[in-house]
Order: C-alpha cells, then structure tokens, then sequence
C-alpha cells in the first residue's frame, strides 16, 4: 500500500512539473501580481495629482504677477486712492446715464490728465467684487490695443499699446478671475500708501477637486507717485 502511494506521489509530481505550475502556486503569483499592479498605479495617480498641483501653482504665480503688475501699476499713476471693506458702492454706467453698483469690497483710483487748451480733467479706476462671484473687475477707462503716441487732447496718456485711454468710454472688465482683494488700508498719516492682501484661486468648475489651489500674497504696498 504504501509503496502504491508514493508510486502516485511521485507521479503526481512528475506530471506538476512537467505541466507548469500548480494551481495554488498561480493563485499565490496572480495576488503578488496584482498588489504591484495596485502599487504601481497608485504611485502613477499620486505622481499625476503632484504635477497636477504644480502647475497650478506655477499658472496661480503667473496670474498674481500680472494682476499685482496691473493694480500697483495703476496705483503708482494715481492720484488719490480710497478703499471700502463692507457695503460698498461703485459708480458705473457712462456719464450721461452713471449707476450705483452695490460690491462687497472696492478700491477706487483717480487719474489727473490734462487736455490740450483745457484745464485738469480726473479718470476714476475702480476695482471690485461682486457678491457670489469670485472674479475681481474693474471699470474704468479701458487701455489702448495698439501702439500709440502720447495725446493728451485725446485722452491717450502714455507711448505704446496698454497706455490708459481716458478719452473712451469706461466699460466693466474681468481685471483677474478666481481673484479677491482684502486687508485694503491706507496708512493714516500717508494717504498715497495702500496695503493690501490678494488670494488668487484655479477653481473646480468642471474640474476634479486634484486642480483645486490657492495663493495668497498679504502686506503688499503700493505707493502713488502724482502728488496731491
């Protein structure tokens, strides 16, 4: 009998041999298998979000450099500038028809320019929120597309494209989006000195929440440089 059984082991293991592999031996490679699998992807998705994230971020400091680029070039051409926090009202519309728009936070910037044969005249920059809506605007006169000479009679007041235009109608425009302004002061015995603090978010509309990011500059000041 027992020369009959290990005959039959021994036959069995022959033909596992000769065959490939048992069935718990691929049961036991196919689970190893699948746990690298299941690594190997979940290192690809982690490395996928991280670049994800980093271009955000690289898109979010590209943004605020050209909107701090555009508020504080403004501010420095300035005369005078005045900001509000809550409850805020902005004059918009033409000057024949204005219209009072209610906005949770403004900062309004005036402009002196002078026509030719005509006295001192004053363009009237104003930046806003608007309540649910995550964009920053701004109305004021818009900015020449083409390269200009300067011309006071007509409102151009500097060299080049992207010189502010006052003798155009003002018009409401998206200045950043996804923006908002806060902490907005001005120093109490400077007047022409702004501090101010500015989040810039990429937003999920459409997106997964992986392109969901956010930068925040505080205690940026800006300076007028046209005296009073």
């Amino acid at each position: 009998m027992h020369t009959k059984f290990a005959a039959r082991s021994q036959r069995l293991s022959s033909t596992l041999i000769a065959n490939g592999f048992s069935l718990v031996e691929l049961l036991l490679y196919s689970a190893i298998s699948l746990m690298l699998i299941g690594a190997a992807v979940s290192i690809a998705v982690s490395e996928t979000r991280s670049s994800i994230k980093t271009y955000e971020l690289v898109a979010l400091r590209n943004q605020m450099a050209s909107v701090t680029f555009l508020l504080e070039g403004e501010i420095a051409e300035g005369e005078s500038i005045s900001v509000c926090s809550t409850s805020c009202t902005v004059t918009t519309g033409t000057a024949a028809n204005p219209a009072a728009l209610s906005v949770p936070y403004s900062l309004v910037i005036t402009h002196p320019y002078a026509v030719t044969g005509a006295g001192r005249s004053t363009a009237t920059i104003s930046y806003y929120g608007k309540t649910n809506d995550a964009n920053l605007y701004r109305f004021g006169p818009p900015f020449t597309t083409a390269t200009t000479s300067v011309d006071p009679s007509n409102g151009n007041l500097g060299y080049g494209s992207g010189a502010l235009n006052t003798g155009a109608t003002s018009a409401e425009t998206v200045a950043s989006p996804n923006t908002s302004l806060s902490s907005m002061s001005i120093t109490s015995d400077e007047r022409r000195t702004l501090t101010y603090s500015i989040t810039i978010t990429s937003g999920t509309t459409d997106r997964s929440s992986a392109w969901a990011s956010s930068l925040t500059a505080t205690g940026l000041k800006v300076r007028t440089r046209v005296g009073f």
